[in-house]
C-alpha cells in the first residue's frame, strides 16, 4: 500500500505553492503592449537578448558573449515584493520592467509548458559541465565534424532555460549589475517553424543581434499562430495598469473586445489594478 501511494503522489497534478506565489506575472513598460495583449488575448513572445560571458563560449577563435532567443519572461513573486521588480532602482537609478502587466494563474501556466529556470552559481560543476558540453557541440559545428542533432538541440534548450545568479544587463541604455535569482523567472519558449530562426548569438550571425533587427523578427512571430500564448479569462487573475486614466482606457478596450458577452467583460474589467493607488500599501 505505502509503494502504491508513493507511486500515486509523484503522478498526482497542482500542489499550490506556500513559499513563492501562486501566480506568474510579466511586466511591461509600454501601455500598447497590454492592449494589444487583452485585444487579442494572446501574449507573443520577442527575441531576448542574454549575455553569456559566464559560459566562455566560443565557435573558432571567436567569443560569444550575447545570444538571442525568443521568449516570454515572467516572474514568480508574492504581489507583496513586486515593486523592487516594477518600480524604479534608487540605488542603480535604472528602470524596472514597468507597471502594465498581466498575472496568470501558476496551475494554468504549468499546463501550457511554462518552465522556471535554472540559475547557475558561476563556479559550480553544472555550470562548467553546460559550458563544456556546449563548447564541444560549437566545436563541431565549426569544424563541420559530426554531432547528433537531437543532442545539440538539447544542450541549447539548456541554455535557454539557464541564467547566472547574477549579472549584468542592459537596461535604459545603461549597463547595471542584477541579482537575477531574485527575478525567480519561468520562461515560455515558443515552438518555431524554422528551427534555425530560434537561436542567433554574435559570433555566427551578429547582423541579427542589432536591436532593431531584434524587434522586427520579434514583430514577424506575431504572424505564426504557434508561437502565442492563447489567453483565457479564467486564467486572468490580475491585470495592472498605471494610472486610472489607463484603466479607463483598458476598460473601453475590454468592452469592445467582448461586446457580445458582458459578464466576460465584466469579469475581465474587475481584474484591473491600479498601480499608483496601491504602491503605497505593499
Amino acid at each position: 500500500m505505502g509503494e502504491q501511494n508513493f507511486f500515486d503522489a509523484g503522478k498526482q497534478g497542482y500542489t499550490d505553492y506556500k513559499q513563492s506565489a501562486n501566480t506568474l506575472f510579466n511586466f511591461m513598460r509600454d501601455k500598447k503592449y497590454l492592449i494589444e495583449n487583452i485585444q487579442n488575448m494572446k501574449m507573443y513572445p520577442r527575441y531576448v537578448e542574454e549575455n553569456v560571458s559566464y559560459l566562455n563560449l566560443k565557435f573558432g577563435k571567436q567569443e560569444i558573449t550575447n545570444v538571442s532567443f525568443p521568449m516570454i519572461c515572467f516572474c514568480d513573486i508574492p504581489v507583496h515584493n513586486l515593486k523592487d521588480h516594477v518600480d524604479k532602482d534608487p540605488k542603480t537609478n535604472s528602470g524596472g520592467y514597468g507597471k502594465y502587466g498581466i498575472g496568470l494563474n501558476k496551475k494554468w501556466c504549468e499546463e501550457q509548458g511554462f518552465q522556471p529556470i535554472t540559475y547557475l552559481n558561476k563556479n559550480s560543476k553544472a555550470c562548467k559541465d553546460l559550458e563544456a558540453m556546449l563548447n564541444e557541440g560549437l566545436k563541431a559545428v565549426y569544424e563541420g565534424s559530426e554531432i547528433e542533432e537531437a543532442f545539440f538541440d538539447y544542450i541549447l534548450a539548456n541554455l535557454k532555460l539557464s541564467k547566472p545568479l547574477s549579472g549584468s544587463m542592459d537596461m535604459d541604455g545603461t549597463l547595471i549589475v542584477k541579482n537575477f535569482h531574485d527575478e525567480r523567472e519561468w520562461r515560455f519558449l515558443p515552438d518555431i517553424p524554422n528551427d534555425e530562426e530560434s537561436f542567433f548569438n554574435d559570433a555566427t550571425s551578429p547582423e541579427l543581434m542589432v536591436p532593431e533587427i531584434r524587434l522586427k523578427l520579434s514583430e514577424g512571430l506575431k504572424g505564426e499562430p504557434s508561437t502565442h500564448i492563447d489567453l483565457e479569462i479564467d486564467a486572468i487573475k490580475y491585470i495592472f495598469v498605471d494610472t486610472e486614466e489607463d484603466r479607463a482606457e483598458l476598460i473601453e478596450v475590454i468592452y469592445e473586445r467582448f461586446q457580445s458577452n458582458i459578464i466576460d467583460a465584466m469579469t475581465l474589467a474587475s481584474k484591473i489594478l491600479v498601480y499608483e493607488q496601491i504602491e503605497g500599501d505593499w
